[in-house]
């Protein structure tokens, strides 16, 4: 299944005339400003049509009113005052339109992007760990943009497309009825025709757009791991499977705009013809005397001129407009995914939290609703598991036995399938999330760090800190020495992902936001998993700071980083196989105390 399919759910399948609905939702707090922009278009072109209209007849009037050897001044004048005061209004309501048109369009799509960001808070990890970085780019940037078309290019040109006309044939029924069923055919033809037209040629646009998010997420991919591309020299074949993917997405792009230029071509063709039918009835009108040869007929012909490529605006825009309705699909269909876990209706903050951790026959399996993501087994099998106030107890064992995942559930990132946890005597789900997440400190071993300051980024643990608490925080990361060391001390850029830190300097920050939260319960995940021995150290002597008093509970891979803790537990399979103190757990001579030696003599080897 790719990735569209994965994280689109029942928006995938919602008509246009829907996803039009919705977005015209946006508009509401708009649409005074949006009326405003929509008749100045209509009043834009309506004059740009008068002004042809009377620059044409001008000519005429001029020769009807001429004597011989006599300027006929008032006719000049009288044209010239019309053509001024029309140029004018032509002035006026294109600013207004552009003006107005563009405010609406910018507005909403600040909006929109909000609004995304919001819907994918509480989607996070348990939904979006199916939608590739690029393709998550994708959507929030490259597909908002495609919407505003909608907006800004969809709505006026459809208005005007049929309004306008409608202006202009009352303007022709007032010079000679019979020109309005001459023109009316060609103009239904524009306005209606062409846009189905594109339709059946360009097809539903949903698989370019598929391909385009891919794309966008193997660049992503490919440029974050250029280094190892390089490395291992992979440059040539990575270049060719993108080209690849480009030609694929290629296809369904040329298909799309292939069928716009099509409509353009047949667009002018019925323009050439309409002008061509209202130039022949115009002659036959004026040679039966019902309209002036010299003054009518070139104002009908240059007016109906003026409203056949109005009317081809929703044919013209019509790519533009599937375009925006694909874009948007995708945005709503990840917006509309039901969050993984849910706030229990009325859930209150308790008064007081005693923080202790309780496990009670907890069974969990990833992705169990969704067969093509899940692993097919459970994580966790009728886990159970106590944590008393104050307790330091250490989590070890293979990879994959469900040690991080105790983590995300107590997190509530994801709610297991059967059992219960409980903070206290208190279900965790009975607990508003934002005073749940209040109650945990979290560092982990890919903590993330912010294109941001430095004292931002340990901001994090506390947005209302102030700056001495924020050192106060470093201090006790053992960070502060080495900020104020800096040029800019906290005001220093981290760089992207960290990159202006050392991997224990990135940790440090983490600890130092942890600190800042000042949380009763702390989780460690791997904290200290990728760095030196001597670099560990130092991080272990913040992390040791950082758990004086509090309950924690520690995920380690390094068994010599966890000796200390009160309590360690071995899992094996998602069950608990040992548990004890480092001492009791050497004593029994099972698993850890294998695992013990063996990485007590990796590091013996290193040192020597």
């Amino acid at each position: 299944m790719n990735t569209i399919e994965a994280t689109v759910g029942a928006s995938a399948q919602m008509t246009n005339w829907q996803v039009m609905r919705r977005l015209l939702r946006y508009m509401r707090p708009f649409n005074g400003t949006m009326i405003v922009s929509l008749t100045a278009r209509v009043v834009k072109i309506s004059c740009q049509a008068a002004l042809l209209g009377i620059a044409a007849a001008s000519v005429g009037l001029y020769v009807e009113a001429a004597e011989p050897g006599v300027v006929a001044w008032d006719v000049i004048r009288g044209q010239v005052k019309w053509i001024a005061l029309v140029g004018t209004l032509v002035g006026l309501a294109s600013y207004l339109e552009n003006y107005t048109g563009h405010y609406v369009a910018f507005r909403i799509l600040a909006e929109l992007r909000d609004k995304f960001y919001y819907a994918m808070l509480p989607l996070a990890p348990a939904r979006t760990a199916k939608l590739q970085s690029g393709d998550a780019v994708s959507r929030v940037m490259t597909d908002c943009e495609r919407v505003e078309p909608f907006y800004a290019h969809t709505i006026a040109p459809a208005v005007a497309g049929i309004a306008v006309p409608a202006i202009l044939l009352s303007w022709c029924w007032t010079v000679e009825p019979s020109l309005v069923w001459v023109l009316l055919p060609f103009y239904v033809a524009c306005v209606f025709v062409l846009p189905w037209l594109v339709a059946r040629l360009g097809g539903d646009g949903v698989r370019y757009r598929e391909q385009l998010g891919l794309v966008n997420a193997f660049v992503a991919d490919s440029i974050q791991g250029v280094r190892d591309t390089v490395a291992f020299g992979y440059e040539q074949r990575r270049a060719r499977e993108l080209w690849d993917m480009g030609a694929s997405m290629q296809a369904g792009q040329d298909k799309l705009y292939g069928a716009d230029a099509t409509q353009r071509a047949l667009s002018e063709i019925f323009v050439t013809v309409g002008i061509l039918a209202a130039a022949w009835w115009g002659i036959e009108l004026a040679l039966d005397g019902r309209i002036s040869a010299l003054s009518d007929l070139p104002a009908v012909i240059a007016v109906s001129i003026v409203g056949f490529y109005t009317s081809q605006g929703p044919a013209n825009n019509y790519t533009d407009f599937r375009v925006s309705m694909i874009a948007a699909r995708r945005l709503f269909g990840m917006m509309d995914q039901p969050p993984a876990v849910s706030e229990a209706p009325g859930a209150a903050a308790p008064a007081s939290v005693e923080p202790s951790l309780h496990f009670r026959h907890v069974s969990f399996e990833y992705d169990a609703d969704d067969a093509s993501w899940s692993r097919q087994r459970k994580v966790l099998d009728d886990f159970s598991l106590d944590i008393a106030p104050g307790r330091r107890v250490a989590l070890v064992g293979p990879s994959g036995t469900g040690k991080s995942t105790l983590v995300n559930l107590l997190l509530r990132q994801w709610d297991p399938q059967r059992g219960e946890i409980l903070l206290g005597s208190r279900p965790i789900a009975a607990f508003p999330l934002a005073d749940l997440q209040r109650q945990f400190a979290v560092v982990s071993q890919r903590s993330f760090i912010f294109n941001e300051t430095i004292a931002e980024n340990i901001r994090l643990g506390r947005y209302e800190a102030t700056q001495a608490e924020i050192e106060q925080a470093a201090r006790q990361a053992g960070l502060h020495d080495w900020i104020i060391s800096l040029p800019q001390g906290y005001e220093s850029p981290a760089g992207e992902r960290g990159s202006k830190l050392s991997g224990g300097q990135r940790q440090r920050v983490a600890i130092a936001r942890a600190a800042l939260k000042n949380a009763p319960v702390v989780l460690l995940d791997e904290a200290t998993s990728s760095l030196d021995v001597e670099t560990e150290r130092g991080v272990l002597d913040a992390l040791h700071r950082l758990c004086r008093g509090r309950t924690t509970l520690t995920i380690a891979h390094r068994l010599s980083t966890i000796v200390d803790s009160d309590e360690i537990l071995v899992m094996i399979d998602g069950r608990i196989a040992e548990r004890g103190t480092h001492e009791s757990l050497m004593r029994q001579g099972g698993w850890y105390a294998r695992m013990f030696e063996i990485q007590q003599d990796e590091v013996d080897a290193k040192l020597t």
